[in-house]
């Protein structure tokens, strides 16, 4: 009897620490997580994208188009989802149309990454740039608030500009 209690009070105590690890964050998870961002953008994935998304995002974007300010929105998950499946689908059918001599090269350079008190999220800044063989398609600067829960890094959305030069 008592080797039982003892190996549940063990076995609830390394459950215990285990979901307790799989919430903090640290510089390393953030790096995974933007180099599986750019593995899903490689491949056209807007499914592995969209995963990344929590349920409470909200991204607010301030545009320019041809040095014009546009305006500012607010994205929820579900049009950041719908959106990045439509791109998807246009940058895979101008790759396959041009059978693949036409690509996207995009490039995020992570500027900073602060980890919040506690290790439960980190504040990110980074840019994006968008090229089309040498032609400079978007650019964008921003902040985004990522969370890890159940070993998994998830974005919250953030804010940004972005510049589009087509």
């Amino acid at each position: 009897m008592v080797v039982r209690l003892l190996v549940l009070v063990v076995l609830a105590a390394v459950a215990y620490v285990a979901w307790d690890h799989g919430r903090t964050i640290d510089e390393s998870h953030v790096r995974q997580y933007y180099d599986r961002q750019m593995d899903a953008i490689r491949s056209f994935d807007h499914e592995a994208m969209c995963d990344d998304i929590a349920d409470d995002f909200s991204a607010s974007v301030t545009s320019f188009v041809g040095g014009r300010n546009i305006g500012k929105a607010v994205y929820d998950g579900e049009t950041t989802c719908r959106m990045t499946r439509e791109m998807f689908d246009d940058m895979r059918n101008l790759s396959n149309r041009s059978r693949g001599m036409l690509a996207f090269d995009v490039r995020v350079d992570v500027r900073s990454i602060q980890i919040e008190p506690g290790y439960r999220s980190a504040v990110v800044e980074s840019t994006t740039t968008v090229k089309l063989g040498e032609i400079l398609v978007t650019r964008s600067r921003g902040t985004e608030r990522l969370s890890r829960s159940l070993w998994r890094v998830r974005s919250h959305g953030g804010e940004g500009q972005a510049w589009t030069y087509l």
